[in-house]
């Protein structure tokens, strides 16, 4: 082949490529913050190269310190909110089989999902290939299934798109491939090409080895039909929309925080390991005096006293445990907690009728929305996935979330109007259940019934506990 520039990276990506980095390294946690050494931590002194030639204080200033696991925590309370209820799976014919193995790895379609949703999260960008096998996109003279791919961000490397419509995607991965001696493997670095040529689909895999790029002939790419497709089997995923452009990340916020809290965290343990252990000041000491009396220096916790002359004082100093870096990073853990509500505060802009029709399945949230593309993707997906084999498929993910806000003196005050004839039982129970304190999907009419039994069991058996002897009411 001539053409040896496959591995060519679109600018955008280049541009995005360092905060999908950091985001992910985040998400991985101290293990990985760490290895990055000064990438992510700078070294206390400025003049390191001489201060410190052989790292010794690097070492030690960077295993001192802390790296808060809040990005990945947060990841994880996303999709757990995300996926609090099922996801809706509708499969008929060939492609039923891809509910329980939808990558021919033996993941299930709903582990796709998951796995999607949080890669848009962290990058606000991946894609979705819709193929025929585990070795790349082939004709159905294969005689293979289709599968979907999840694909990362940083693995989708360049593009083209013309008028609108995708034209060209270039995929990096990695395939592993057993040496022979069936024990060890190595990895081989390939590549998909996917290409509109004149309106029509082309596939094409590359592969770097010892002698450089070879690649595979240009394969059209076919549906069970036989027609050649005029799209690419391609579908994308932002944060934002389901576009070409890479979109800002959701957690790249909240990661860079987490950055600067350990840097924060750092410069702490720095001055706690320097000036953190008592130190005895003596004031008032002539040098004559001193060698005289104090030749041997004075001892810390000593069961004698210590001999002074007239005006001579001791005294303990000691940091305070109040200082800046303190400051800065409980303020960079307010910080923190706050960018991660605002990925699941509803919007608050003005909508449009259609948005506004559409309230009951959206609450337009940063999740809600990269869940939403999510959904769109994965059904576009199983749109080609139908073109190559018989069947249908479509997916639903719950995008609307009821967020438990605890506020015990807003519950308190409800019960009281509920005691004084203000307000239905069922009322207080329907505002349990939209904070998540109560089943949403029980009905309220027979949680009351529930409450009034319970109650009536009580009132009957006459057994009410007296209150313990220390403890007084309010």
């Amino acid at each position: 082949m001539t053409d040896q520039h496959v591995d060519y990276k679109h600018p955008a990506y280049e541009e995005f490529a360092p905060e999908w980095q950091m985001v992910a390294d985040c998400v991985e946690g101290e293990r990985k913050v760490k290895s990055r050494g000064m990438k992510y931590l700078p070294h206390p002194a400025s003049d390191h190269a001489t201060s410190d030639p052989d790292g010794e204080r690097y070492k030690g200033y960077k295993m001192r310190t802390a790296f808060l696991d809040a990005t990945n925590r947060t990841l994880q309370g996303l999709l757990g909110i995300a996926f609090s209820k099922p996801v809706k799976v509708e499969l008929k014919g060939d492609l039923q089989a891809l509910e329980m193995d939808v990558d021919d790895q033996g993941q299930p379609l709903t582990q796709l999902i998951r796995d999607a949703v949080s890669q848009n999260l962290q990058k606000g960008r991946a894609g979705i290939l819709t193929d025929y096998n585990a070795t790349g996109v082939q004709s159905l003279a294969a005689r293979g299934r289709p599968l979907l791919k999840l694909f990362k961000a940083g693995q989708i490397i360049n593009w083209r798109v013309t008028r609108g419509k995708t034209t060209l995607v270039v995929l990096r991965h990695w395939d592993a491939v057993d040496l022979p001696d069936e024990f060890r493997l190595e990895l081989v670095e390939k590549f998909t090409e996917l290409r509109l040529i004149n309106g029509k689909a082309f596939a094409r895999i590359w592969q770097r080895g010892k002698d450089g790029m070879t690649a595979t002939e240009l394969t059209p790419i076919t549906a069970r039909s036989g027609k050649q497709l005029d799209d690419l089997p391609w579908s994308w995923i932002g944060a934002a929309n389901n576009d070409h452009t890479p979109d800002v990340p959701p957690l790249a916020g909240i990661a860079s925080m987490n950055i600067h809290h350990y840097q924060a965290e750092a410069d702490i343990a720095e001055i706690a390991h320097l000036t953190g252990n008592p130190t005895l000041a003596a004031a008032g000491l002539k040098e004559d005096w001193a060698d005289k009396y104090l030749s041997d220096g004075i001892r810390i916790g000593a069961t004698e006293g210590v001999l002074l002359p007239e005006g001579g004082s001791l005294s303990i100093v000691q940091a305070e445990d109040r200082n800046l870096p303190i400051t800065v990073a409980e303020r960079r853990e307010k910080q923190l907690a706050m960018l991660g509500a605002k990925l699941v505060e509803r919007g608050t802009a003005a909508k449009t009728a259609t948005q506004a029709g559409d309230e009951a399945q959206t609450d337009n949230s940063i999740l809600s929305l990269c869940v939403g593309n999510v959904e769109q993707a994965i059904n576009r997906a199983l749109e080609f996935a139908a073109l190559f084999a018989s069947g249908a498929g479509q997916v639903q993910i719950n995008k609307r979330y009821e967020i438990a806000q605890l506020d015990s003196q807003a519950i308190t005050a409800l019960l009281a109007a509920v005691q004084s004839g203000k307000m239905l039982l069922v009322d207080f129970i329907r505002y349990l259940q939209s904070i998540g304190l109560t089943d949403p999907n029980a009905d309220p009419a027979v949680i009351e019934t529930q409450l009034r039994a319970q109650s009536d069991l009580s009132d009957a058996s006459g057994d009410h506990p007296e209150p313990d002897d220390d403890e007084t009411e309010d």
